[in-house]
């Protein structure tokens, strides 16, 4: 057995390409390494074919204090892609192979976007309760999601027509990256784009296999603080729907059915949100509004997921922290 120190515990900052006997995912960690077992690590989960490199504008400004893990799914970003299907449930086992053999024991705290919520909570199904100990999910899908939305959507495909999705959205404008960190983060992307199709073509099925698991109605994440955060999503899609339509994009029927789903958007993303706050219990659930930013918060208010983390260390931690429950604006 090896006398040399665990880097991944000791080191400021480490990165390198763990074996899960398969294959091998990259694996980043930063900040404070840990001084006592019962410390929390911080486990962020990216959303569907992105990458860790998305979240940069985050880690720039993470606190020293916070230990902080990124990693890449399989076939995304600098992860070697794997045998097994690219599905919900398979990338947690993943995640699980590769923090033992880094020797990364829990406790965990949970930071999700999007599909990587859901990721996340299988994740939390594989884990004995207790070893996650509070849970940020930033604009998170769920498992009803596929009730709602279809994924990909021919009706929004055909109004985004040609269009330059960061453009028209504003997300290149919004998001906290210069020109060369953009550069190499559409490289990145590019590099993944089969796994992250294979990811979307997924979607209905790994919204079934969650739902299965019925973790709101057993309240899986009881007595432990889970924080929310709704982003204006609608806002993305509604300047997708406004430019397309000006570009003569789609047709009358697709353009009509996109309107629909736009009409309806707000009560639906806000009842699926809201849901989630069923996973924990009494003032452990807090969901926070964000009304300034769309979809892509790791990108364009990293500010407001590291205030969360906060939240969620500091409740774990014992601290005297604000009420959770009613939905806050930032």
């Amino acid at each position: 057995m090896s006398t040399e120190p665990n880097p991944w515990l000791t080191a400021p900052d480490h990165s390198d390409l763990i074996s899960i006997g398969t294959h091998s995912l990259h694996l980043s960690i930063t900040g404070a390494p840990r001084t006592h077992p019962s410390h929390p690590l911080i486990l962020v989960f990216t959303g569907a074919g992105d990458i860790t490199f998305s979240w940069l504008p985050v880690r720039r400004l993470l606190p020293a204090s916070l230990r902080v893990l990124f990693y890449d799914r399989s076939g995304l970003g600098k992860s070697e892609r794997g045998p097994n299907r690219l599905v919900a449930s398979a990338a947690a086992g993943e995640l699980l192979s590769a923090l033992k053999a880094a020797g990364l024991d829990p406790p965990y705290i949970l930071c999700a976007h999007s599909y990587g919520a859901i990721v996340s909570r299988e994740f939390l199904h594989l884990l004995p309760a207790g070893d996650v100990v509070g849970m940020v999910l930033a604009d998170p899908s769920t498992e009803r999601q596929h009730l709602f939305f279809r994924v990909p959507d021919d009706d929004i495909d055909g109004v985004m027509g040609n269009m330059n999705y960061a453009k028209v959205t504003g997300l290149r404008e919004d998001a906290k990256l210069s020109r060369e960190e953009w550069r190499e983060r559409a490289k990145l992307l590019a590099k993944g784009v089969d796994a992250a199709k294979e990811e979307a073509m997924g979607f209905v099925e790994v919204c079934e296999t969650l739902g299965g698991k019925r973790q709101v109605e057993k309240k899986v994440l009881k007595g432990r603080p889970l924080s929310i955060i709704r982003a204006n999503s609608k806002r993305d899609f509604e300047r997708i729907y406004e430019k397309g339509v000006e570009e003569g994009n789609g047709s009358v029927e697709q353009r009509g059915r996109f309107r629909e789903l736009l009409d309806r958007f707000e009560d639906v993303d806000r009842d699926l949100k809201e849901r989630l706050l069923g996973l924990t219990d009494g003032d452990n659930g807090k969901l926070v509004r964000v009304l300034d930013c769309g979809h892509n918060l790791q990108l364009c208010r990293p500010d407001v997921i590291i205030r969360e983390i906060e939240w969620v260390v500091e409740r774990v931690s014992g601290k005297e922290m604000r009420k959770g429950g009613k939905e806050s604006l930032l």
